[in-house]
């Protein structure tokens, strides 16, 4: 029997195809990501880490035995400890004033708001979805990506960090959790999942496309 992590990765094909060959990512592909963007990116997805610490702290309260807790604290002391760091760190060797890239455009929010509220009023199934959604997408883009050149030293570090067996590990216990929690699940709380997945999916889309400012309704 299919796993229902296939099964979702299977029904949402096109929004999946268009996130894995979106305009960031191709851009990084060719080795031609505008430093622009790539600056106002950082600052969006630096801000996104304090956000991910919430939902994954909402995992850790949620989560239905200490083996899932025990992982997930794993992860929020990765983000805290390490990409907490990272991103300060290359904020300031890139000379990045956050202020400059105001994130409160309508792609950058809606992911934002839309992951906190669903991980806040929702199952620990959902908070699961939202992020294996997530970290299976950039898994794939990067560890492909990471075939190709990136003169940037930072964007090749940011992809790299995407492309480890580590975060690889990581994407990978999300598919499995995901496949865990959907055994006990009806057939309508598997179709609302479904749902949230391509929301996720699309969530994504437009929160890349937000770091091209000519085309924040891309």
């Amino acid at each position: 029997m299919t796993a229902f992590s296939d099964q979702l990765l299977a029904q949402h094909q096109d929004v999946w195809q268009r996130m894995q060959q979106h305009r960031f990512v191709q851009d990084i592909g060719q080795d031609r990501l505008p430093d622009a963007v790539f600056n106002r990116y950082l600052v969006f997805e630096g801000n996104f880490v304090a956000t991910a610490i919430a939902i994954f702290a909402l995992a850790v309260s949620k989560a239905p035995g200490i083996r899932q807790q025990r992982w997930l604290i794993g992860v929020l002391n990765a983000l805290v400890d390490t990409q907490i760091a990272w991103f300060e760190e290359v904020l300031a060797r890139r000379n990045i004033n956050p202020a400059d890239y105001p994130d409160d455009l309508p792609g950058v929010t809606a992911f934002r708001d839309g992951m906190l509220k669903v991980a806040q009023q929702g199952s620990y199934a959902d908070i699961i979805t939202l992020m294996f959604g997530a970290e299976w997408m950039y898994y794939h883009w990067c560890k492909r990506v990471s075939a190709q050149p990136q003169q940037d030293p930072h964007i090749r570090r940011w992809v790299e960090m995407h492309a480890e067996e580590e975060f690889h590990q990581q994407a990978s216990w999300l598919k499995a959790e995901l496949d865990a929690c959907a055994l006990t699940l009806s057939a309508e709380e598997k179709q609302a999942l479904s749902d949230l997945y391509g929301t996720v999916l699309q969530w994504e889309i437009d929160f890349h496309s937000a770091a091209y400012p000519e085309s924040e309704d891309e």
